[in-house]
């Protein structure tokens, strides 16, 4: 499925992005091309169930929603923030 694909190398990304260490992230921020075929609600949902299966915890994740379809992004799902904890 191409959400389960998109999702699992997007999680990848964010778990080299932290370190390695997962357990400190709190908070996700991603965008979502007007394009990309994946629905807000999916990544949102898909993002915090992998942390809770892999990480042990669920982390409060934001998407962003584009609706321009020229935007270079408009195909793709981009991480613009991650959120560490003490």
């Amino acid at each position: 499925m191409h959400e389960s694909g998109v999702l699992r190398d997007l999680m990848a990304r964010v778990e080299e992005e932290a370190g390695g260490a997962p357990d400190t992230i709190e908070t996700l921020r991603f965008r979502v091309g007007a394009m990309s075929g994946i629905g807000p609600e999916t990544l949102r949902e898909g993002a915090r169930h992998y942390a809770l299966e892999r990480w042990g915890h669920m982390p409060v994740v934001e998407v962003e929603e584009s609706d321009d379809p020229t935007d270079p992004n408009a195909l793709g799902v981009l991480l613009v923030s991650i959120g560490l904890g003490g």
